[in-house]
């Protein structure tokens, strides 16, 4: 009687140890899983960070070869808050108004930034289709990138006074903000350019 009870222990033991065994392998392989999704993700999220940064410095490229005055026309005084928190789609930042021309990423408001980084205008989306959160699904598709401007008169921030001898004297510089984001984006994930320009 001893010896039946005792080898039935022995086998209720080794079944137990199986499957500890095979709760230990599984939690490995949902976590090499995991592993790998995050992986894939991340490799997504930075070709399309390049995309949106390429928006932006297409803006920007246009801007170093036009005509300063007009856009130092444009500047108006620094919010009181930093440029880069103002709320998305919100003034002073503006649409960029500039009309899009199919093939040139430094023109237009809308784009579409593809899994592979490839950045096209959105020419099918009307001009001033607003791209904050309040806007219904029906009106701006989920892919559709804004990309925003802003022009400020001074410095991105203000210089400490021992720094303020850098900037030489009677000039007027302004900057010029650029950013992107994707609709339903909040501040933290629109991306954010800014250049001085001085006159």
């Amino acid at each position: 009687m001893r010896a039946l009870s005792s080898s039935a222990s022995r086998r209720g033991s080794g079944i137990l140890e199986v499957l500890i065994s095979m709760s230990i392998l599984a939690l490995a392989a949902v976590g090499a899983v995991l592993g790998m999704v995050a992986a894939t993700r991340d490799v997504k999220d930075g070709q399309v960070l390049q995309g949106r940064r390429m928006l932006l410095e297409a803006r920007v490229q246009r801007l170093w070869l036009a005509s300063k005055v007009e856009l130092a026309n444009q500047a108006v005084p620094r919010p009181a808050l930093f440029p880069p928190d103002v709320a998305l789609g919100t003034t002073p930042w503006q649409l960029d108004p500039s009309a899009p021309q199919a093939g040139d990423v430094g023109t237009g408001a809308y784009f579409r930034v593809r899994p592979t980084g490839q950045v096209e205008p959105a020419l099918d989306v009307p001009a001033g289709t607003a791209c904050n959160a309040s806007t219904p699904d029906t009106v701006l598709p989920r892919d559709v990138y804004c990309r925003e401007i802003l022009v400020t008169k001074g410095l991105p921030k203000d210089l400490p006074p021992a720094a303020q001898a850098m900037v030489p004297a009677g000039s007027l510089p302004f900057t010029f903000w650029t950013r992107a984001y994707r609709k339903n984006d909040n501040r933290e994930r629109a991306t954010v350019h800014h250049e001085v320009f001085v006159q």
